[in-house]
């Protein structure tokens, strides 16, 4: 789905939720400290759906569900005020639906959306729970309660399983992002203690506050997280920050004196201040849609402007990949075509295999050359053993078995795996090409926040002949040592007994700065 579809999704959702918030203002009794408080806690989250969604500019899913995570807990929140019978239906219908998408968000959020071990298993056991809740509940109240607590068990044991197995990555991110999560931890705990003090004297003034603090803790934590980098949103382009903060402020201010002056108490101004940023909203999408179909004419540079023109030349370049498709690999293609009328024809025949041999060696080159493939529902693994099959067949007159040392269980973030990735192909590309061993072996762990990669051959090079040659005529070994040394990391040569070369990279991989690749 097109991030412009998903963002009207979202400005429909945030109107129906103001219609709502509207309707509960008028039909509720009078003003209570227990119905201000979710209002106000929805309406954070609104406008940071508008904000977050905004920013989305390379379209992440994972952004995108975290959006749609905050307007689902909207309606949660918004639904316990109605007392009437059809809201407490669609309240009851979509606590198992929270579940559900809690749940794989959390999965997303942890591995970053790409593949992991027992993925589609946890996924197709998460639905069916999720359906047979929502079964139950067209059954009897009984049904639906036994089932949403199975649901609840099932998912529990399904996140403490894949955070069990994949302790790894779940303790390293823990310890990346265990500033936010601190700090959200004091922010939520502070609030909480200074409003209970505050409105101690209110009858029910804590009802329901099971359901808002994780909310807040689980909102504050992911939010710092995921928007810890990030490159503005589309009104930057036309107004600095400051300038965004005093527009917003001054309307602000003007619309809460005029509904105070009318007698309108905070109910109305908190729908007022929905309706502000609904309409800024519209103006992000709007500005965004211009901005990328170049029919702006800003000229102003901003952080959202500069994304926008990497993404451009991002396209430039898909534009040029196609143009090789079109004038090196279909040439080739429209020759094999001309000589199949002959190909009964030996010397024919030989011609066609030898041209289809080059044309695939080449075009795997070339689209390693231009985007690693790196398959979002593969894991690490998986991705790396079919890097080291493709150079494999790169090189189909030599013979050399390569044998590849990987945990199933190894994560590696952007963009470190990409980098991971780029070495491997670089260094086992060498040893086709100047090992004349007939075996290699690729190792690849990491542990406590440290890369290990190795790659060896039983060839009858040694050492010596890397360290002392010029780097001038090993280009590829030279860049390998400027990237390493440049993001901290090591490299170094060893002789690998009996014989052969081992190469020997460590890597420091720092969590706290992968999460800036959801936003662009």
């Amino acid at each position: 789905m097109k991030q412009r579809t998903i963002n009207l999704l979202f400005l429909a959702n945030h109107i129906l939720l103001i219609f709502y918030m509207s309707w509960l203002a008028d039909h509720g009794t009078q003003l209570r400290i227990e119905s201000v408080t979710p209002l106000l806690i929805v309406s954070i989250m609104l406008i940071d759906i508008t904000y977050i969604s905004a920013c989305n500019i390379r379209e992440n899913k994972v952004v995108s569900m975290f959006c749609g995570v905050l307007a689902l807990d909207c309606w949660y929140m918004l639904l316990l005020l109605d007392m009437r019978d059809t809201a407490y239906f669609a309240f009851t219908a979509i606590s198992p639906i929270m579940w559900y998408v809690f749940i794989k968000f959390i999965f997303l959020f942890l591995f970053q959306g790409s593949g992991y071990k027992f993925r589609k298993t946890v996924n197709r056991i998460l639905l069916l729970a999720c359906m047979g809740t929502l079964t139950g509940l067209c059954i009897s109240g009984k049904v639906f309660a036994a089932m949403y607590g199975i649901q609840w068990i099932v998912s529990m044991m399904c996140l403490l399983f894949i955070v069990i197995y994949h302790r790894k990555r779940a303790v390293f991110v823990l310890k990346s992002e265990r500033k936010y999560f601190v700090i959200s931890a004091v922010v939520v705990s502070v609030s909480f203690l200074a409003y209970y003090f505050s409105t101690e004297g209110i009858a029910n003034h804590i009802s329901n506050f099971g359901v808002y603090l994780p909310v807040l803790l689980f909102f504050i934590s992911v939010h710092g997280i995921v928007l810890q980098e990030h490159n503005g949103f589309p009104l930057l382009t036309i107004f600095s920050l400051k300038q965004i903060l005093l527009i917003i402020c001054s309307i602000s201010a003007i619309t809460g004196s005029v509904i105070l002056f009318l007698g309108g108490g905070y109910e109305e101004l908190i729908i007022a201040v929905n309706i502000l940023f609904a309409s800024i909203y519209i103006c992000n999408i709007v500005l965004a849609q211009n901005l990328k179909n170049g029919t702006s004419s800003i000229t102003k540079e901003s952080s959202y402007h500069a994304a926008l023109q990497q993404l451009q030349e991002e396209e430039i370049l898909k534009a040029g990949f196609a143009d090789f498709l079109h004038d090196d690999v279909l040439q080739d293609l429209l020759a094999i075509k001309n000589m199949m009328s002959k190909a009964h024809r030996p010397d024919i025949q030989d011609v066609i295999v030898e041209t289809l041999d080059g044309l695939n060696t080449h075009i795997r080159r070339q689209m390693q050359d231009y985007h690693p493939a790196l398959l979002k529902n593969l894991t690490a693994k998986e991705n790396y053993q079919n890097l080291i099959e493709a150079v494999a067949l790169s090189f189909p007159h030599r013979n050399a078995a390569v044998f590849f040392d990987c945990p199933d269980s190894l994560f590696l973030v952007e963009p470190y795996h990409v980098l991971i990735y780029r070495l491997i192909k670089e260094l086992l590309t060498n040893v086709y090409k100047h090992s004349d061993g007939n075996r290699a072996w690729v190792t690849l762990s990491q542990e406590k926040g440290m890369i290990e990669l190795g790659v060896s051959d039983n060839g009858t090079a040694v050492v010596e002949s890397i360290i002392s040659s010029d780097e001038r005529t090993h280009k590829g070994i030279a860049s390998i040592k400027e990237q390493i040394n440049h993001i901290g990391g090591t490299i170094t040569f060893s002789n690998h007994m009996p014989k052969g070369i081992c190469v020997q990279i460590v890597i420091p991989m720092k969590g706290d700065v992968s999460y800036q690749y959801f936003i662009s």
